[in-house]
């Protein structure tokens, strides 16, 4: 198993908006647990006044993004790593498979684990997998992502 360099986790949230290019109000991660070249795990919890909340529930939409921000976070901290001042601009450029087994309620936290399946040029096939806190999965994409800076 490759090493994580992370020293300790990430949980400013100043400092995970140093490290992917999304903004508030749609921001959709707020901890990085670990990093590998080619994994990592994110964290979030889930606020009653998130954008993406509706009527109490985290939306699909919701879930889809902080998958593909768990992804960027891990991104971030890559370039980070290599100097880069500025996080990379990206988005989603392909959803292979999602599968949403449940939908979490406001107040929840999540865990995803993302994985760099492929690699070319500047896209990116990327597996994640979000559990809540009890350790159980709600959540799986297959996506690929691409990044245009």
């Amino acid at each position: 198993m490759a090493e994580n360099l992370l020293k300790e986790p990430i949980t400013s949230i100043e400092r995970i908006l140093e490290l992917i290019p999304q903004k508030p109000p749609f921001v959709m991660v707020d901890t990085l647990y670990d990093f590998t070249n080619l994994t990592g795990t994110t964290g979030f919890d889930i606020l009653e006044d998130n954008i993406l909340v509706e009527d109490g529930i985290f939306s699909e939409p919701g879930l889809i993004e902080h998958m593909a921000q768990s992804m960027s976070l891990h991104r971030g901290f890559q370039g980070f790593l290599e100097g880069l001042k500025n996080p990379r601009t990206g988005f989603i450029g392909a959803i292979k498979s999602v599968e949403i087994i449940e939908l979490p309620k406001a107040g929840t936290h999540l865990t995803t684990s993302v994985e760099i399946l492929h690699e070319i040029m500047n896209v990116t096939s990327v597996s994640a997998t979000t559990k809540n806190e009890q350790g159980v999965i709600i959540a799986t994409s297959e996506m690929k992502t691409v990044t245009v800076d």
